[in-house]
């Protein structure tokens, strides 16, 4: 090949390769140029158009549980509300079937919503349409029944492809008892479209993840407005709703001991308050009230005073002081002990007993039961501090427990503490002032805790407020009581400490509650507040008095606390009272501790009325009343009791499982024993007995037949 044709050649692959260089470059321009038309001139065009294509994997929210009182009346909720819009693009919404049921779609929802005439909505549905609008709003706040309601309406009860139908619901937590156990139950800030519990406070944030069940997961389409709509099938994982709480509280005796509190902060002008009512074998806690009170007498429940509180008891603490030096033996009851004219300078910081008057020389247990901190100082000093014992004083005091926390199932508690030789302001005059309950922090419920523990014969148990999780009114889990300590102290110490709580109220400083109807053991308390900045106590007081009823068999502990009230601030003239009222309203509604006399039962109560219910529980409750019946109890049945004259006969009901039964006033677990016998899917919604039943009794029964049970 000659050179020329070389170079032509050459010539030619350069021009070739110029143009596909130029091509790339004008394609890459142009690229840009749509790139920034796209970004800048024609974003919403684009974007409506990823819009209808748009799909994400999202959760969706599950039912929060509710929570309840131990006799099911209803403390919390989720309250449903829906917003309803309609896609009047989907997809399988062709233009004839929306002609065709658009002036019966505009007849329901203006019949319904009677907010609008049906020329009116047909005209909005119309310009809707021709807007090409994806999320027209037709309804906002609908109740459950109204969102059924409307769903059965023309286009709307088609799948939600062909109808365009969008619903969109929205969640709020509602309290049926307003600010009654507001704290306890969990106040806390609310997201305002989901209605979702945010904060650590209460059973809501205790419990979360029992009553916030578990989110689905769902494919979901992005349609206008932002808004997102579930694709049919699109299921990954199913939403799992919350378990409910049945709490130990009565919502009846927290409503009285509310009452009685806000009465008694009134009257003394007092800041807050707070009581706490326990029984004694369980734990379980049958009522917890925590009051501010602001000037006008409006009270709100900002904060559980009761658990989170550690502050100084005062004379409450003298009980763990005192078995701490009996269990060690160095004291006994008879001692006897000199507090002088009841005063005292203790390395410098003065201690006196309240009052005017002066004991002298008294028995150890009247020092407790006239609350001598005199006395109880003189105790700790010349058998712990004079003794270099000072360690082994705190040693039997951690074994006590008293430097344990309760354990409640509430958040927000802290762990007590008591002053020792290690901390840096630990001063000489420290072990006097433990010994009469000052340089101590621990919280009400914590005290109660301990004196819970000597009224139940040593054994320490954990408070409690949930008694078991539920789900559609069926036990999941129940919790029993929980020990902490089987035994705080040796028995010989726990029978003097029963007996000088006793001696408060027959001669002590809480003689004023002393009752005939019944035995109380307590312990008055009486704390100065300490001011940081002016290193001085200044004149403000918090009053206390924790105890426990009926004294020879307990069952119930109290504690009450009123803080800086401006009158009758001791323990004594402040807090006793308001014990012993609510003692009284609890001894006269409880018939085991306060049984009716034979005589004052009328013959019409001795026979109860019995509906149907098994054979052998029905038995039981005969056979403890001692009532026959005038035909015979059939085994394994189901039966109920009617009366005529005094006499007793026995209906048996007998179930077909070919036919649907009638479970009309069983309860849940009856009810759904004998349904799922023959074979019936059951759900179940409220609490209660039967008063509705999906399916009508005597209907016939196939495998695929579910019943749905509405108790009230």
């Amino acid at each position: 090949m000659s050179s020329e044709n070389k170079h032509t050649g050459k010539n030619q692959i350069i021009f070739r390769m110029g143009i596909i260089y130029l091509f790339i470059a004008v394609f890459a321009v142009f690229l840009t140029f749509k790139l920034i038309s796209v970004m800048f001139f024609k974003n919403e065009v684009w974007q409506d158009r990823i819009n209808k294509i748009a799909v994400d994997l999202r959760e969706t929210k599950p039912d929060r549980g509710s929570i309840y009182d131990v006799k099911g009346k209803l403390l919390a909720s989720s309250v449903s509300y829906y917003d309803i819009f309609m896609d009047t693009q989907a997809g399988g919404l062709t233009g004839k079937r929306f002609s065709e049921n658009i002036d019966s779609l505009a007849f329901y929802l203006s019949n319904f919503l009677k907010d609008k005439s049906k020329s009116e909505y047909k005209k909005k549905l119309i310009n809707a349409r021709n807007k090409k609008e994806r999320y027209l709003k037709i309804a906002e706040k609908l109740t459950y029944d109204e969102y059924v309601t409307i769903k059965q309406f023309p286009l709307f009860r088609l799948p939600s492809n062909k109808g365009g139908f969008i619903s969109k619901k929205i969640t709020k937590r509602k309290r049926p008892f307003g600010e009654l156990m507001r704290r306890t139950i969990g106040f806390m800030g609310e997201d305002k479209e989901t209605g979702i519990i945010k904060g650590k406070a209460g059973l809501e944030y205790s419990y979360n993840r029992e009553l916030g069940g578990r989110a689905g997961k769902y494919y979901m389409q992005k349609i206008g407005g932002g808004n997102w709509r579930k694709i049919k099938g699109g299921e990954i994982v199913q939403a799992e709703d919350g378990l409910d709480l049945r709490t130990t509280v009565d919502i009846d005796l927290q409503d009285y001991v509310d009452f009685i509190l806000r009465q008694q902060l009134t009257k003394l002008k007092a800041d807050y308050g707070s009581v706490v009512v326990m029984e004694v074998k369980t734990g379980f806690i049958k009522a917890i009230v925590n009051l501010k009170r602001y000037e006008n007498n409006n009270f709100s429940e900002i904060f559980n005073y009761a658990v989170g509180e550690n502050l100084a008891p005062g004379s409450t603490f003298k009980l763990p002081v005192l078995m701490a030096a009996l269990e060690d033996g160095y004291v006994d009851l008879n001692d006897i002990i000199n507090t002088g004219n009841g005063h005292i300078m203790y390395h410098g910081v003065p201690v006196d007993d309240a009052g005017v008057e002066s004991y002298g020389k008294i028995p150890v247990w009247q020092v407790f039961a006239k609350s001598s901190n005199v006395g109880m100082l003189k105790i700790i000093d010349d058998n712990y501090v004079k003794k270099g014992r000072i360690e082994r004083f705190l040693e039997q005091l951690d074994a006590m427990s008293i430097t344990d926390i309760s354990g409640v199932d509430i958040y927000g508690e802290i762990k007590p503490k008591i002053k020792s030789p290690e901390d840096k302001s630990w001063a000489p005059s420290s072990p006097g002032m433990i010994a009469h309950g000052y340089e101590v922090k621990i919280s009400p419920l914590q005290i109660l805790t301990f004196y819970n523990a000597v009224a139940n014969n040593g054994v320490r148990v954990k408070p409690r407020i949930v008694k078991s999780l539920e789900k559609d009114g069926i036990t999941v889990k129940e919790f029993k009581p929980e020990i902490s300590n089987p035994l705080i102290c040796s028995e010989s110490t726990l029978k003097k400490a029963q007996k000088i709580l006793r001696d408060v109220v027959l001669y002590g400083t809480a003689k004023s509650i002393n009752t005939d109807k019944y035995k109380i053991s307590g312990k008055t308390g009486t704390t100065q507040y300490y001011d940081i900045t002016q290193k001085k106590h200044i004149e403000q007081y918090r009053a206390s008095f924790v105890g426990y009823f009926p004294s020879d068999n307990p069952k119930y502990s109290i504690i009450v606390e009123i803080n800086k009230p401006k009158t009758d601030y001791y323990g004594a003239q402040a807090a006793a009272p308001v014990f012993k009222k609510i003692a009284d309203k609890i001894f006269s509604r409880d018939s085991e501790i306060n049984p009716p006399k034979p005589a004052d039962i009328p013959d019409t109560l001795k026979i109860p009325k019995i509906k149907y219910a098994a054979a052998s529980d029905i038995k039981n409750i005969l056979n403890f009343i001692n009532t026959d019946t005038e035909n015979k109890i059939p085994e394994n049945n189901w039966i109920s009791v009617s009366q005529k004259n005094k006499i007793l006969s026995v209906n048996t009901l007998n179930i077909n499982t070919n036919v649907v039964p009638d479970v009309k006033n069983f309860g849940a677990k009856d009810a759904v024993y004998i349904l799922e016998k023959t074979g019936l899917e059951v759900s179940v919604t409220g609490r209660g007995k039967v008063v509705y039943q999906s399916v009508k009794p005597g209907s016939k029964i196939n495998k695929t037949t579910k019943i749905n049970l509405i108790l009230n």
